[in-house]
């Protein structure tokens, strides 16, 4: 695995040395757009919309668009400098919730927590705390140049996992839904539902939950890729000048 952030976990005093990898990956076959008549991928162009001309890298700024067709630019250093931005390179904690103060819906995406050299006694002694209080650390860092609240809790084979959590305000209230009057289900539909729920009780075993999907999507397209036919190559040496010829010369001597 390759980790996207390194830097410090800071736990009291002490300062835990770690990396953080994603903890989960997109196993999708990657799609592209092609140009039908030929092929081939199609290209995107950064172009301007009021110009038409390609605009290079260097010459592209972020915006904000404050009215309908009304932008002002935002400089990358402000926002580093905007009051609440995490620090850089540390993960500080903020406070040790329990796991049912926090509802599933603020979780954004995991990653694993890996200490570095001299880090391995104290990030264990914090997943061992963690465990034990039966809690997890509520968390702030700036990943990929934004804040992030997240959350530490013990995780399987002696590591931590991280979770990015979304604002309180990103969450969308239920009120906006029409469920309809509440309703009191009777005793004997309360007994018939729980006894269903109890002929599907288990544990959950990811390997039982396969992408069905996935793997028939995965099977056409090596399908398809077995009967697409193969590109011609030139002879490693030969221009393509000298190719052309030689097939004329092949063309020219073959029996009419």
């Amino acid at each position: 695995m390759r980790s996207i952030w390194q830097g410090t976990l800071a736990f009291g005093l002490v300062s835990i040395p770690v990396k953080l990898y994603g903890a989960s990956e997109d196993r999708d076959p990657r799609m592209h757009y092609l140009h039908r008549a030929c092929n081939q991928p199609v290209r995107y162009k950064k172009v301007c919309s009021a110009c038409g001309e390609e605009v290079p890298e260097e010459e592209l700024a972020l915006g904000h668009e404050y009215a309908p067709g009304q932008y002002v630019v935002v400089e990358k250093e402000e926002l580093q400098s905007l009051r609440g931005a995490a620090p850089d390179r540390r993960i500080e904690i903020l406070q040790f919730p329990t796991a049912d103060d926090l509802d599933a819906v603020y979780f954004l995406k995991p990653y694993f927590l890996e200490p570095q050299k001299g880090g391995h006694r104290a990030y264990q002694l914090l997943r061992a705390a963690l465990a034990d209080a039966q809690r997890v650390a509520l968390c702030r860092l700036s990943l990929r140049q934004r804040p992030r609240l997240a959350t530490l809790r013990p995780y399987h084979e002696g590591a931590l996992l991280l979770e990015t959590m979304h604002a309180p305000d990103e969450v969308r209230d239920v009120e906006d839904l029409e469920l309809g009057p509440a309703v009191t289900p009777s005793e004997p539909e309360l007994r018939l539902a729980q006894a269903l729920i109890e002929t599907l009780a288990g544990p959950f075993v990811p390997q039982d939950h396969t992408d069905e999907y996935r793997e028939e999507l995965e099977r056409m397209l090596q399908g398809k890729a077995e009967e697409a036919p193969q590109p011609v190559e030139a002879p490693v040496g030969e221009d393509m000048d000298a190719l052309l010829e030689r097939l004329r010369l092949s063309l020219a001597g073959a029996p009419h």
